[in-house]
């Protein structure tokens, strides 16, 4: 057993890392800072063993960041994305069925185009897996930062012939530029402040471009109330992970409301992940709010 061990040690030292440096000359430079660091420490041992333990948690909430091209993390980005875009959580479903039955049953009040026609501009919107709930003929602006979103919504515009794809912007939910002020019937928000990088600033875009008595439909997974909870906890442990792939916890609810919106109708809760197999990082997506709000 000493003798394999050995051998090992002696094959990854001899491994090149680039031109004239090899393992160990790494592994002596990692010892080199960890000997700088450790005179430079004060020799108190409890600011010590705070130190090093947290350096210890950073190091391993950062390995999913360092092998995020790897095809376990790779599987959970996937995941992530599908939830965000196309989940089929019954409760997900039932609260979208809800919240877009008036305009499926195009019994809204909204304000139209100059042809009489409904605009609905939709966030994040994945191949468009939110298209059964709109009303026929309406005209409909789609919007995602992932380039795969187009080819997706393009090939399923191809069998729907219900409504009009307006076009496709790849952008942010911030970056509503091409849209033009107070042009907008209702903007469906699924999933979507999570992914931007500037809350208020998405929702003064998404109230720039509605036009008035226009409504702001969402459905967001929010930053659990419940401090050192469990929930808390895994939320706490895969912030970083979730950052990786787009998405942040935050407190939308709070941030919708003080947009500059006429009425905001919110309603919350937590969605039971029992029975269904969700990756480590998705856990702490259970806990949502969702509504309407009206410019």
């Amino acid at each position: 057993m000493t003798a394999t061990l050995v051998t090992c040690i002696t094959t990854v030292s001899a491994i090149t890392l680039a031109d004239d440096y090899s393992f160990s000359d790494l592994i002596e430079n990692i010892k080199e800072v960890a000997s700088f660091i450790n005179g430079w420490l004060p020799k108190n041992i409890v600011v010590r063993t705070l130190f090093y333990g947290a350096t210890a948690v950073a190091t391993t909430r950062l390995v999913p960041v360092l092998l995020r091209r790897t095809s376990f993390f790779k599987n959970v980005e996937i995941q992530s994305r599908y939830f965000h875009r196309s989940t089929t959580l019954p409760e997900l479903l039932t609260i979208k069925s809800e919240l877009l039955s008036e305009l499926q049953d195009n019994t809204h009040s909204l304000p139209l185009n100059e042809e009489d026609k409904l605009v609905i501009l939709e966030l994040n919107s994945g191949g468009g897996s939110n298209i059964s709930y709109y009303p026929d003929e309406c005209v409909y602006i789609a919007t995602d930062h992932w380039e795969g979103a187009k080819d997706f919504l393009e090939q399923n515009f191809q069998e729907e012939s219900r409504l009009v794809l307006d076009r496709f912007l790849l952008t942010v939910p911030e970056r509503l530029i091409s849209v033009p002020d107070n042009s907008v019937s209702a903007v469906v928000c699924f999933h979507s402040l999570c992914s931007s990088s500037n809350v208020n600033l998405a929702l003064l875009e998404i109230l720039r471009v509605l036009k008035p008595g226009g409504k702001m439909y969402f459905i967001e997974h929010v930053k659990t109330k419940d401090i050192f909870s469990s929930m808390w906890l895994t939320q706490l442990n895969f912030a970083i992970q979730m950052t990786v792939w787009d998405c942040h916890y935050g407190d939308f609810g709070s941030q919708i409301k003080r947009a500059g919106f006429s009425e905001t109708h919110i309603s919350e809760r937590t969605l039971n992940f029992k029975g269904i197999r969700m990756m480590g990082p998705m856990q702490g997506l259970a806990p949502h709010i969702y509504g309407y709000a009206v410019k």
